[in-house]
This record gives structure tokens, C-alpha cells and sequence, in this order.
């Protein structure tokens, strides 16, 4: 009984010392860099990856879904990973400056599975003179979004190669 009584008070001195981070999952530090696409990207999953949905959703110019139907789409979403093909090429049209950036993303699910997808984002920003338009307009905003779904063991680089070619 004594041994007992011993291993109990140990038990409970050594608890203050038991590392809180044990019992939840580390959750990466906020990013909210928006001055360039690549970023943008970032920032956007970023926010995507913490739950942060309406910081997620104000990423975009003009968001391609509903906000519920937003955050339901990544329902089951534990964390995304992003790849990028940094872009070396800007276009620029009536006022405003696009670039399109090859992207792959690796999502892990709730139930343990995996998803790789493809596609191209298309960021946009103003180019007016900073005395014509607010300071925010000038920052990059995801303007469109053209992702598919790929097969788990394609190549990676390939993806990106072909992540914003042309049809």
C-alpha cells in the first residue's frame, strides 16, 4: 500500500511538468502576407489550415461559392499542403496587373486519406496610382481558381509543369 501511495504522489508532482502540447495538435502560426501571389497562396492556406475561414474567404476579389458552401468544402479537411511554381510572368490589362501560379495541393482528410490536386490560380491587383485607389486595392487578391483532382503518385514537378499550360 505504501508503494501505492508513492507512485500516486509521484504521479501527481510530475503532472505540472507533462507538456500541454502533448494532449493537442500544433497548430502553425498565423501568415497574412499578401503582397505578392505566391503570399497570397500562402496566406490563404494558412488560414485554410487553422479553420479561419473568414480570413480564408477575404482572400478573394469575388468568392466563387456562398460562404457556407466555402467552409463545407473543407468539412473534412485536416490540413492542406501547398506547392507552387513561383510565376515569371505578369500580365497587365485596364488597370490591373495578373498572374497565374501553378499550384499543387496535398490535402490530408479526417479519415486518414489523402488528396493531391492541380490547377492554376489566378491572382489580380491594381496597378492604378496609389492616389487613385486605396492602399488596400493594391494588394494581390485571388481573382479565379481552376483545380482538379489528380492521382496520388503523379509527379509532382509534371504537375506544376502543367498546372497553368493551356488546353
Amino acid at each position: 500500500m505504501k508503494t501505492l501511495h508513492l507512485i500516486f504522489i509521484m504521479v501527481i508532482l510530475a503532472l505540472p511538468f507533462y507538456p500541454a502540447s502533448a494532449q493537442v495538435v500544433d497548430q502553425e502560426p498565423a501568415y497574412d502576407v499578401v503582397t505578392s501571389p505566391v503570399d497570397l497562396l500562402a496566406s490563404y492556406y494558412n488560414a485554410i489550415n487553422r479553420q479561419e475561414y473568414p480570413r480564408a474567404y477575404g482572400y478573394w476579389e469575388t468568392p466563387p461559392d456562398p460562404y457556407n458552401d466555402f467552409v463545407n468544402g473543407f468539412a473534412d479537411t485536416v490540413r492542406v499542403q501547398v506547392i507552387v511554381e513561383p510565376p515569371t510572368f505578369v500580365d497587365a490589362a485596364a488597370g490591373s496587373q495578373y498572374v497565374q501560379v501553378s499550384t499543387v495541393l496535398i490535402a490530408d482528410h479526417s479519415n486518414g486519406t489523402q488528396t493531391t490536386f492541380v490547377g492554376c490560380f489566378t491572382a489580380r491587383r491594381s496597378n492604378l496610382q496609389p492616389l487613385d485607389v486605396p492602399e488596400e486595392a493594391l494588394l494581390w487578391q485571388l481573382y479565379n481558381a481552376d483545380i482538379e483532382q489528380v492521382s496520388n503518385n503523379a509527379r509532382i514537378p509534371t504537375l506544376l509543369d502543367e498546372g497553368c499550360s493551356v488546353p
